[in-house]
């Protein structure tokens, strides 16, 4: 009976602390980040935010697959807006790198490729910079006795890696947006 008369002393405070825990986060409101509305009907969704955002061309085929796959982020499929109250401006860097060598033949039987994605997001309307960030991924492949299946292997690694950091980038975005004031 002694754990009885222990749990009945403490019973008391602990209701007191669950009740005052309760009611202090009983007022806090909670909204999904990507909700269809915004909370009270203020200001635009997050979704109609992000549409605002036109990506600017880059140069070559990895610049444009990361630039394809951010748009897709952003609209949902609906294609780079035109005028848009903000612009997005990419520097893409790409390396790679072979850790892992066949002393016999002196071919790579691994590789590691290495994006950085510089971006900045541009407010127009006040000609100012209001993100200046970058986006990094690492993507590893394997190496085969193939040529062109190397030649794929590494196509589709590259491809990854614009999707990785599309997706970094459309985060970022987002969290800006709704932090905004």
């Amino acid at each position: 009976m002694w754990w009885l008369e222990r749990v009945t002393g403490l019973f008391p405070l602990r209701l007191v602390a669950a009740c005052s825990l309760a009611a202090t986060l009983g007022g806090c409101i909670f909204q999904p980040m990507y909700a269809q509305t915004p909370l009270f009907g203020t200001g635009p969704s997050l979704r109609d935010s992000l549409r605002d955002v036109e990506v600017a061309t880059i140069d070559g085929r990895i610049g444009n697959e990361i630039r394809n796959d951010l748009i897709f982020e952003l609209t949902g499929g609906a294609g780079n807006p035109a005028g848009a109250p903000y612009r997005l401006t990419l520097l893409a860097n790409v390396s790679t790198s072979t850790p892992i060598v066949e002393s016999a033949t002196g071919r790579p039987q691994a590789a590691i490729i290495f994006f950085d994605v510089t971006y900045k997001l541009q407010d127009v309307a006040k000609d100012r910079i209001v993100i200046s960030e970058k986006a990094i991924a690492r993507v590893s492949i394997d190496s085969s006795q193939q040529r062109f299946a190397n030649a794929r292997a590494l196509r589709d690694a590259e491809n990854r890696a614009a999707k990785v950091v599309a997706e970094q980038i459309r985060s970022r975005l987002a969290s800006f947006f709704l932090t905004r004031t």
